[in-house]
This record gives C-alpha cells, sequence and structure tokens, in this order.
C-alpha cells in the first residue's frame, strides 16, 4: 500500500463544519448544490437518509454518510419521502441539550483541492454509508472523537472538528482500499501485486518516456493482457492514466511557482508547446492561468 500511502501524504483535503445542533420535529436538509462533498454524523437519536441507493434508511448515533460527488439526498426525521419533501426547515437547538425525540447532527464540507479528479477519488461512490456497528480501529475512534467534540457544544472547536473529519476521510480510503471485495477498481489494483509494481514506477518516475510495452514488461504481463487489466481495474487506457496522472503533477507544480518549460520537462514533455496543448486539453485552460495562482 505504497503507493496508497504516498497519496494520502499529498492529498489536498480540507473540511469545514458548517452546523452541528439538535434538530426537532419535522425537519430535512438537503446539502447538495455547492459543489463540494458533504458530509452528515449524527451524533444522537435518530435521523433517514433518502438518495439514488437508499430509501428511507434509519441512520442513529454515530453513523455517518458521505456524499463525495454533491449527488442530491435528504437527511431527515421521516423514512417517507413524501414528507420530507414538505420538511425543509428546522429549529436548531444546542446539539449538548437533552431534548425528547431529537436528532444531533455534524454537518460539514470536503474540499478535494486540485485532487477532486484523482482516480481515487473519481471511483468513489455517490454515497458511501459507515454505519457505527461496523466501525474499526483508527475509524471508530476518529468518529467517537468528533462526537465527544461536538457535545463540547459552545465549547467545541470547529477547526478541531474540521481537522478531525479531515483524518476520518483519509482512514476512510485505507479502510476502503484494504476490503477484498473493494468495487474500487483503483484500489482493487493496489491489491494485485503485478498491477501495483506498474503505478508505483509511474508515480516514482512520472517523466520517463513510459510505453505500452514497457509498462506492460514491468509488470510481467503480455502487451495485450496488460491493456486489458488495466481498462478493466481504471476505465481507462494505461497512455490515458500516465497523461491524466502527470497534467494532475503539472497543475499543483505550476500553482506551487514552477515555470511552465520546468514543469513540462520534470513530467515527461520535450518543449512546453506539446505540454500546453495537453494541458488545455485536460483543464480548459492553459499551464500560464494555472501558474497565475502561485501569485495570487
Amino acid at each position: 500500500m505504497a503507493l496508497l500511502n504516498d497519496f494520502l501524504n499529498s492529498f489536498q483535503l480540507n473540511a469545514t463544519i458548517f452546523h452541528r445542533s439538535l434538530v426537532c420535529d419535522a425537519w430535512s436538509t438537503d446539502t447538495s448544490g455547492t459543489g463540494l462533498a458533504s458530509f452528515h454524523l449524527v451524533t444522537s437519536g435518530t435521523a433517514y437518509l433518502h438518495s439514488d441507493n437508499y430509501l428511507g434508511e434509519p441512520l442513529n448515533q454515530g453513523d455517518i454518510v458521505i456524499f463525495p460527488h454533491d449527488a442530491p439526498h435528504i437527511i431527515s426525521y421521516s423514512d417517507n419521502l413524501e414528507l420530507t419533501k414538505n420538511a425543509n426547515n428546522f429549529v436548531a437547538y444546542s446539539i449538548e441539550q437533552s431534548l425528547p425525540q431529537s436528532t444531533g447532527l455534524v454537518c460539514g464540507y470536503f474540499d478535494f483541492g486540485l485532487d477532486k479528479q484523482h482516480p481515487i477519488i473519481k471511483q468513489l461512490p455517490n454515497c458511501i454509508l459507515v454505519k457505527y456497528q461496523e466501525q474499526q480501529g483508527a475509524l471508530k475512534g476518529l468518529i467517537q472523537g468528533l462526537m465527544d467534540e461536538a457535545l463540547l457544544g459552545a465549547d467545541a472547536s470547529d477547526a478541531i472538528l474540521g481537522r478531525m473529519s479531515e483524518l476520518f476521510f483519509l482512514a476512510l480510503l485505507r479502510h476502503l482500499a484494504k476490503q477484498n471485495d473493494s468495487q474500487l477498481g483503483y484500489f482493487r489494483a493496489l491489491n494485485d501485486p503485478k498491477m501495483a509494481k506498474v503505478m508505483m514506477a509511474i508515480e516514482q518516475d512520472i517523466g520517463k518516456q513510459w510505453s505500452l510495452m514497457s509498462l506492460a514488461e514491468l509488470g510481467g504481463f503480455s502487451r495485450a493482457s496488460f491493456a486489458q487489466h488495466f481498462k478493466r481495474y481504471m476505465n481507462s487506457t494505461p497512455l490515458e492514466y500516465l497523461t491524466r496522472i502527470r497534467l494532475s503533477h503539472a497543475q499543483k507544480q505550476l500553482e506551487a511557482g514552477k515555470s511552465v518549460i520546468q514543469v513540462a520537462l520534470e513530467v515527461g514533455y520535450q518543449d512546453d508547446a506539446a505540454f500546453a496543448k495537453a494541458y488545455k486539453r485536460q483543464f480548459g485552460f492553459g499551464p500560464g492561468a494555472s501558474r497565475a495562482q502561485a501569485n495570487t
């Protein structure tokens, strides 16, 4: 899992807490539409989840649901979808109180920054539900820590809650990667020793003039077998993946202040014109626009 650890070390992630309170009576919320991932943690009571994959799914204390791609959803007091549509407002009370038939919620956003297009993030499902009874190790400890901090009420720190939420998401990615039955192609590739060797080599020498044949030989595949396996894991050809990884790396380096030609050579392009053309095709704007971010 060295490749995953490298990704976690460099992953651009920022969590912001925008709500922590008790809600009562008829209430519902849909936090989609911002372009950011959102999450909801139930700290007490019961709520219900309505989304593409869940219809009135009960949420209890310690359950957390994440929407990595800003998918529409409703978190509500009722498992009846029609009732939830007429309950789009709620009155909030201090989360540390004890009120009958109330639900404690901590809600926030994840901003993935320049890593929003990384294959790991792109392959995540629209909705990830992590039940409290299924949590173990770091995941369980971080969820308990989030609840304990939130229940401090006025003394709780949104900064601490945000940092703990970021740690939770990193731990969640590691948890998903270790599942033998993972449905995510990237994580299945990491668990395939031959494919993981190829992907690690790309990351460690991103500027090398890789070819389909050289990558296949590195992993001990035939050319046809390698292309087939890679497509199944990553839903792209090896060279498409290589280009995407190179340009993602380039974007970060440009925003860090490196020159266009320096970055172009670093990621394997022989001249800045070819690099600029590929960069604009990938992002819709040229490398100069990204480098300008370093000065803002």
